[in-house]
């Protein structure tokens, strides 16, 4: 008798949307190399009621700019507080980050360095205010680093290649040794908040589609091809600091001085 997966909770799939990004415009990129203090073992938030927005991704290829906020909204979530979004603002950003094409529906998607730029020098209008945001690539091939990303810099913003057997609906991501699992099928960009170890089997929970989905490290290891961390002055919390008595001036600091 074949057991039954239990698929509640697994995100629906909707549309992609990360266009590859240029090899040489990442490397140009500003970029952040933490030093050789190791990261937390485990990293646990399942407490926190914080879960990702889908703002549109089931139709339309705004992955970009629907993890962009999600990112936004985990690290205000971190400083105590829910961080108001217009919905509408979403497609709205991803647009304007394109051209503002007149049918959404009809694009491809967005290169994630041209949506942290535009948010950089533009602004990412989400309603009742607008974020700027400093941001820095992380080193894609170090687990060290994407998990000092989401330990330190509070949220992972990461682009990763989906293949087919991703677009199932699966309680995790994972890769195993001689599997087919099947042709590359697109880009996708997620964010990455909170892991349970280290180790290959150990897991990363990624916020997709408007839900949790769980990965292994070694799907990352295989799937991953950009990884980006983002400091958001405007969403410190009125003392001034961030979680864990981090400061935004602090963090950015550690950008800059990278």
């Amino acid at each position: 008798m074949t057991a039954r997966l239990d698929l509640a909770g697994c995100p629906p799939r909707g549309r992609l949307g990360r266009i590859r990004h240029d090899p040489m415009a990442l490397a140009r990129a500003p970029s952040h190399r933490f030093g050789s203090v190791p990261p937390p073992p485990a990293l646990d938030r399942h407490a926190m009621a914080f879960e990702p927005g889908l703002y549109g991704n089931d139709v339309l290829p705004d992955c970009t700019a629907v993890s962009l906020v999600n990112a936004a909204r985990g690290i205000a979530a971190l400083n105590g507080y829910d961080l108001v979004v217009a919905p509408a603002s979403v497609p709205a950003f991803y647009g304007a980050c394109i051209g503002n094409p007149p049918d959404l529906v009809a694009t491809d998607g967005a290169v994630m360095l041209d949506v942290l730029a535009h948010q950089a020098t533009q602004g990412f209008a989400i309603g009742p205010q607008t974020l700027y945001g400093l941001y820095a690539t992380l080193d894609s091939q170090s687990r060290s680093a994407l998990a000092h990303g989401m330990a330190r810099l509070g949220v992972g913003y990461w682009g990763v290649t989906l293949r087919e057997r991703d677009l199932e609906r699966t309680p995790l991501w994972d890769v195993q040794p001689g599997r087919d699992d099947g042709g590359i099928v697109g880009g996708h960009a997620v964010i990455a908040w909170d892991y349970t170890g280290l180790a290959d089997a150990a897991t990363v929970r990624l916020g997709t589609w408007g839900a949790w989905q769980p990965a292994t490290w070694a799907w990352v290891a295989a799937r991953l091809d950009e990884a980006y961390g983002i400091v958001w002055r405007q969403l410190e919390r009125a003392d001034g600091t961030f979680y864990d008595g981090l400061t935004a001036d602090g963090l950015v600091a550690e950008i800059i001085d990278c």
